[in-house]
């Protein structure tokens, strides 16, 4: 017998016997994908509904501890989830129960980390780490809106990587990746923590500078990376939309390409 079989035959016998806030309980855990409240949940669920004098209940990433230490342990471990239980004495019914609610749990913790895998994905570029356009222009939406609020100093960059068509025609496209990704790279080490990389588009970034100095954070890239890149500055202003903005950055992006071909600048991209 499966354990989803095992698990349905148990609830099937125990459920009329069961309190109903632990079942219904038991059913919130199971409805949450951020890991904390799954965590908190799961902690409360057991304390507040069975006879146990203490919970502990632990993943990879957060502990939650309800109780005392008072009392017989009792050890509920899988692979992720670690419940620990204290009873003040003999309890088989709720020590029963609990064995099945750890199986469900990692079950469900597993859910978790797909669904938090699966957000990531959706949230960041796969190839360099940066944020992906979709969820990108979101957040700096969001970002425009609180500079226009405050009226601190903040820039929005857009940069193109200067001859990845040549890269990728000369070297083939997996180089022409690791030159994306190196650049990326190069970006976010250099960004302090309020700042947002984004991948808009095949050799396009937007650079989100929540700072009054563009430039010195571009002085940075350039130090750790031998990747030529043309860009566009444009600060954020209360009289100008975000899609005024990245016009404006764009053009101006387009502006500083065309004066590097013209002069046949000697800052030429490096392979790496």
């Amino acid at each position: 017998m499966s354990m989803v079989e095992k698990v349905d035959t148990f609830l099937a016998q125990e459920i009329p016997t069961l309190p109903i806030d632990f079942v219904v309980n038991l059913v919130n855990f199971l409805s949450e994908l951020d890991e904390w409240n799954f965590v908190d949940k799961l902690a409360k669920s057991i304390y507040m509904h069975t006879r146990a004098s203490g919970v502990r209940v632990m993943t990879p990433n957060f502990v939650k501890i309800l109780g005392t230490t008072i009392g017989v342990l009792y050890n509920f471990s899988s692979e992720h989830v670690r419940i620990s239980v204290y009873f003040s004495g003999q309890n088989n019914k709720d020590i029963a129960v609990l064995k099945l609610v750890s199986s469900v749990a990692e079950t469900h913790y597993k859910n978790i980390l797909k669904y938090q895998e699966m957000s990531n994905m959706a949230l960041y570029d796969s190839l360099t780490g940066a944020y992906s356009k979709a969820a990108g222009l979101k957040l700096l939406e969001s970002a425009v809106e609180s500079v226009k609020r405050t009226g601190r100093d903040s820039f929005i960059v857009f940069i193109d990587i200067d001859n990845l068509k040549k890269i990728n025609d000369e070297y083939g496209h997996l180089k022409g990746d690791e030159v994306l990704k190196s650049f990326a790279q190069a970006c976010i080490k250099s960004m302090r923590k309020t700042d947002m990389l984004i991948r808009y588009g095949g050799d396009e970034f937007l650079l989100f500078v929540d700072s009054g100095n563009p430039e010195m954070l571009l002085e940075r890239i350039k130090n750790l990376s031998a990747i030529s890149f043309s860009y566009g500055i444009v600060p954020i202003e209360n009289d100008r939309s975000l899609y005024e903005i990245l016009k404006l950055a764009d053009e101006r992006m387009y502006k500083e390409k065309n004066k590097k071909s013209h002069a046949k600048s000697s800052n030429t991209l490096m392979v790496i």
